[in-house]
């Protein structure tokens, strides 16, 4: 991992995080970071960057999405993100997967499935189970149900918070 490419990503989100003068500009930032973190099939950008580089990514794309009303959201833009960070809570990488999990607990925060989830209305919920049902299995893998909150610095603490987030219903 290069320094200078965590820098120039850090320096994205803060100008973008002060500079934007509305919504729009902060989700076209938000666009340019989500089309380097899940490049389309048809899109020329190839995928090189290094498991950190990507966790940089998806946090400050989190970051970005925590600033935005999530009904002022693009219904387009961010169809599929549940499934591809769901996706990545199978990942060995504890920061990348605390990034995914802290992402998927701000989208089922904001409470609008429909905007980030390719699926219909009643299969959101199959969806929520799912996720649910990996991070049960991500932390029984650590031979651990929950995992001690004093440790910040692991994923699976945000495995254990986006779980009982979760499972308490707020979505």
């Amino acid at each position: 991992m290069k320094l200078y490419d965590n820098v120039i990503l850090g320096c994205l989100t803060v100008v973008t995080f002060f500079g934007a003068s509305n919504s729009d500009e902060t989700e076209s930032v938000m666009k340019l970071l989500w089309d380097l973190i899940n490049p389309g099939t048809d899109s020329s950008i190839e995928r090189k960057d290094s498991l950190a580089i990507l966790t940089v990514m998806i946090s400050a794309w989190s970051f970005l999405l925590f600033t935005i009303d999530g009904w002022r959201l693009s219904h387009k833009n961010w169809q599929g993100a549940i499934t591809y960070f769901s996706n990545i809570l199978d990942s060995n990488d504890e920061a990348l997967c605390a990034a995914a999990c802290e992402a998927l607990a701000l989208v089922f925060e904001f409470n609008c499935m429909e905007k980030f989830s390719s699926k219909t209305k009643d299969s959101n919920k199959e969806l929520k189970d799912n996720i649910i049902k990996q991070l049960r299995s991500r932390l029984s893998e650590t031979g651990n149900e929950r995992i001690s909150s004093q440790d910040l610095r692991t994923g699976f603490n945000s495995a254990s918070a986006t779980l009982d987030f979760l499972e308490a219903g707020f979505v």
